[in-house]
């Protein structure tokens, strides 16, 4: 899946590619959170709206996006997911 925050357009990588944001979305819980809310039949190219916590309470949107299923058509409890920035999937200078 890659990640991104909803606010960001796909020039603004400074925001989905900080620090803080990665750290959460790679999290276990995080991960295991998103096989029980959005478990069962995926596909490529689903989005799934989000929200983080940056810390102090101030949670910060992010858009989930399945890129790639290696195994399966089913997201369940044994999936594992690999969390990566959106501009990792999208034409970009830094990545041509």
């Amino acid at each position: 899946m890659s990640y991104r925050a909803v606010d960001a357009d796909e020039g603004d990588w400074p925001v989905a590619d900080s620090d803080w944001l990665r750290d959460a979305v790679e999290k276990s819980t995080f991960r295991t959170y998103q096989k029980r809310a959005h478990g069962g039949s995926i596909a490529v190219g689903n989005e799934f709206e989000e929200f983080v916590n940056c810390g102090c309470a101030s949670p910060q949107d992010v858009v989930l996006r399945v890129e790639e299923i290696v195994e399966g058509t089913a997201l369940g409890k044994e999936t594992e997911i690999e969390m990566r920035p959106r501009r990792d999937f999208v034409g970009t200078a830094s990545n041509q």
